[in-house]
């Protein structure tokens, strides 16, 4: 399970976001972005949502 408080990385984002794969977590952090009027995602928002997302342990 992975793990992205997304508050910091996507503006006026108060979220938890778990999945059960990395690449899962950065597509609801896509969707939720969009939701919240991000236009686009910038290399460095997925940079930044690469560095903290955390492995939960199990």
């Amino acid at each position: 399970m992975y793990e992205l408080d997304c508050s910091g990385v996507i503006p006026g984002c108060e979220r938890i976001i778990r999945a059960e794969s990395q690449a899962e977590v950065f597509r609801r952090a896509v969707v939720q972005a969009k939701q919240l009027g991000v236009a686009r995602i910038t290399p460095k928002m997925l940079d930044t949502m690469r560095e903290k997302t955390q492995e939960l342990p199990n």
